[in-house]
């Protein structure tokens, strides 16, 4: 079984269910091919992780 990946919809289409244009939908990247293709959907980018700016940075020299 394939891992499932988020993509977003542009384009309401139905599916297994009706998916209206903002949803997020999860499907197998062999699934998805023709969706993306006819531009119904979009792989949904990860936001990056924030910095934790509390932490101090490694010194990476020795005095």
């Amino acid at each position: 079984m394939s891992s499932k990946i988020a993509y977003t919809v542009l384009r309401s289409h139905e599916g297994d269910k009706f998916y209206a244009e903002g949803d997020i939908r999860e499907l197998s990247a062999a699934d998805a091919k023709h969706l993306v293709d006819l531009g119904v959907i979009k792989l949904l980018k990860a936001e990056p992780k924030p910095k934790n700016k509390a932490e101090a940075t490694p010194k990476n020299k020795a005095h």
